[in-house]
């Protein structure tokens, strides 16, 4: 058995993904436990805005609170935020509670730990337009997911059918939730941007490139770094043709910024001067084009990124097996037995 693959690409994928340049998100993540779990509650749920932690709540404190320090003066304009946050978290916490159970049954799976996953959110894009998107998993494999603009469920295997058809036949309540989507989620997003809009502000990428030579072949990687939001494009061009699309890791620095780097290999009797890192931000008014120079790059910045990445995917990564070692039998594809989670706010 092995869904710690899947799990992350839930938990990180997903949320990690860029989306287009200069774009923004409110994203929630409700994780529902089947059972006890030492170290981490039965459920937990946290919001976040773009990438930064704004709220959270869990059946240990059983109250909502803020997780990002800008957040504490929302209710300077809203008193009663904090008391609604709490009341909608208890309604997640009970039908999470009850969506683990359903899942249990229908796989015939009543014995180990389980979990059930959602992430739902909305997305206020550059140019104005918005998206939406809600994704369930079961024990780390996503199993249904709800589309916005087709106000339909589809489930990712045949065992979700039984839930994809309920949910399809509810109408109404798909148009309540793209209706949520698209109008209260984004006017809280743009609440919450106002409000840690000194810490969300945008931040430009510095650049530079490095070389390095392997068994006779020299290989250019290209960094963007410092920038804020996370979202980015970067590519390699060689006299103006892109280069064919490979891996770009994009990892966290301890101040909060970001950094982006791709590798290159400068094909045999090339100069390096033929290659361009080209980097799109909304933090930079036009595309930036780089090329290579002699020059000692800022290890701090680099090592830095990748020492917060790793802390952070060992953390998730150690939850991960925890729940593998305490899981018995083999996890099988079902859908939960319901509709929408009560909305966030």
């Amino acid at each position: 058995m092995t869904w710690g693959a899947p799990l992350l690409l839930l938990l990180g994928g997903l949320w990690l993904q860029p989306a287009r340049a200069g774009s923004h998100s409110l994203r929630y993540f409700h994780s529902s436990l089947s059972g006890p779990l030492p170290g981490a509650p039965q459920f937990s749920s946290v919001g976040y805005v773009d990438d930064v932690p704004i709220v959270g709540y869990s059946s240990e404190s059983r109250r909502a609170g803020p997780r990002a320090p800008w957040m504490e003066r929302i209710t300077a304009e809203d008193p009663r935020y904090w008391e609604v946050q709490t009341e909608i978290a208890r309604g997640n916490e009970q039908v999470g509670k009850a969506n683990v159970r359903t899942v249990m049954d229908r796989v015939n799976q009543t014995q180990g730990l389980h979990v059930v996953q959602v992430m739902s959110g909305c997305e206020l894009r550059d140019d104005g337009s918005v998206g939406g998107f809600r994704q369930d998993a079961f024990d780390g494999h996503d199993f249904i997911s709800f589309d916005k603009d087709r106000q339909t469920y589809t489930a990712a295997m045949d065992a979700a059918r039984i839930t994809q058809d309920r949910l399809n036949s509810e109408r109404i309540e798909a148009q309540r939730y793209k209706d949520y989507l698209e109008g209260r989620c984004i006017e809280y997003l743009k609440k919450y941007l106002k409000l840690g809009a000194e810490r969300l502000q945008t931040v430009a990428p510095q650049t530079m490139i490095t070389r390095r030579k392997n068994g006779g072949r020299t290989f250019l990687t290209g960094y963007a770094y410092g920038f804020y939001p996370r979202d980015i494009e970067v590519k390699w061009v060689r006299n103006g043709v892109e280069m064919p699309w490979e891996s770009m890791d994009i990892l966290p620095n301890p101040d909060g910024t970001y950094q982006a780097q791709k590798t290159v290999e400068v094909q045999e009797g090339d100069d390096e001067k033929m290659y361009n890192y080209e980097v799109d931000h909304s933090g930079l008014p036009d595309t930036v084009s780089v090329m290579y120079e002699e020059k000692s790059p800022p290890m701090g910045v680099i090592i830095g990124g990748v020492i917060g990445a790793l802390v952070g995917v060992g953390l998730i990564a150690a939850v991960i097996w925890v729940v593998y070692k305490k899981t018995s039998g083999k996890s099988s594809y079902a859908a939960a037995n319901q509709g929408p989670a009560p909305a966030d706010c």
